[in-house]
């Protein structure tokens, strides 16, 4: 017999999703034998299952007779709902199992305003079209911003160029693709009918420098003409390399920035190849001990592990 439903009785808690299930086979096969067999158990238990949520509920969910089982009001009432709860609860579950395969789900990337013109966006076109269900975001970040954003976990992956040089302990970097810095000039410039510079040649030039920072790509190319031989005349410090090839069109300065943007037309310069290789390689960091199936997915695409 059912008791009256009270809420000094009805404990949610109690009632599991096989017992759900269970209802729900019931009630499309209007038949606890038939329900028994799709269930792949025996009736006596079936029909003990069904009398405790009935017992729950404090309601009888089926009429019962000899020859036949229908439901009660109740009975209908629940069959909608378990229905949607069922439903929603498979998708969920199956959107979990998703997300942990790394099938779905978001990446938060930190990256330097130079990578958007090298390999950074064809890497992620091709990752799209083998992730669709997978998302990401992009904000632009200097190097030493992007290590406390993944120390945070504020960030999936940072990508920097050349970050095997100054990576702290815990990050772990993939290569994304390989670059070489590239000389911008003014095209009127006595280099500008060069097709190669020698790096000394720059010597006595006046320089435009992207910031000086830790992990940035001015102290790294700084560093760099230094081992050549000289250190550069810094005439103007700027943030964006939009604007130091303003200035490099404005006959103020040169620069060295990655090959990438020679792909660009930007009026008045002109890129001349450097005979030595000064790399400017992409790569993606991470953190090693809390990266997610999504962005561990787009690193796997990435191929090699640095």
């Amino acid at each position: 017999m059912t008791r009256p439903f009270t809420d000094s009785v009805f404990d949610l808690g109690q009632i599991n999703l096989r017992l759900l299930h269970y209802f729900r086979v019931v009630a499309e096969e209007l038949s606890f034998s038939k329900a028994a067999v799709r269930l792949n158990m025996s009736q006596p238990p079936l029909s003990l299952h069904i009398k405790e949520l009935e017992h729950l509920l404090g309601t009888p969910l089926f009429l019962r007779t000899t020859r036949s089982v229908s439901l009660t009001p109740a009975g209908a009432a629940l069959m909608r709902e378990a229905g949607l709860m069922l439903d929603g609860i498979n998708r969920s579950l199956h959107r979990v199992r998703k997300i942990g395969r790394g099938e779905v789900g978001h990446i938060q990337l930190g990256t330097v305003g130079t990578a958007v013109w090298g390999p950074l966006m064809p890497a992620l076109n091709r990752f799209g079209k083998n992730a669709p269900e997978i998302s990401w975001t992009m904000t632009e970040l200097t190097p030493v911003q992007q290590i406390d954003a993944l120390q945070l976990q504020r960030i999936d992956i940072g990508i920097w160029r050349e970050a095997k040089l100054t990576l702290p302990q815990g990050l772990k970097s993939r290569l994304m693709g390989r670059e070489n810095v590239a000389l911008a000039i003014s095209e009127h410039h006595r280099l500008a009918t060069k097709n190669s510079v020698v790096l000394s040649e720059l010597a006595h030039e006046d320089f435009i420098v992207m910031p000086m920072s830790a992990s940035g790509l001015g102290s790294y190319l700084y560093s760099m003409c230094r081992q050549y031989g000289f250190l550069p005349q810094v005439k103007h410090q700027v943030n964006e390399p939009q604007t130091a090839l303003a200035l490099v069109a404005n006959g103020n300065g040169i620069t060295l920035l990655p090959e990438s943007y020679a792909r660009i037309h930007w009026p008045g310069v002109r890129f001349c190849a450097l005979s030595e290789r000064l790399p400017a390689d992409l790569y993606a960091i991470y953190q090693a001990d809390s990266v997610t199936p999504a962005a561990t997915r787009f690193l796997d695409s990435l191929g090699e592990v640095n």
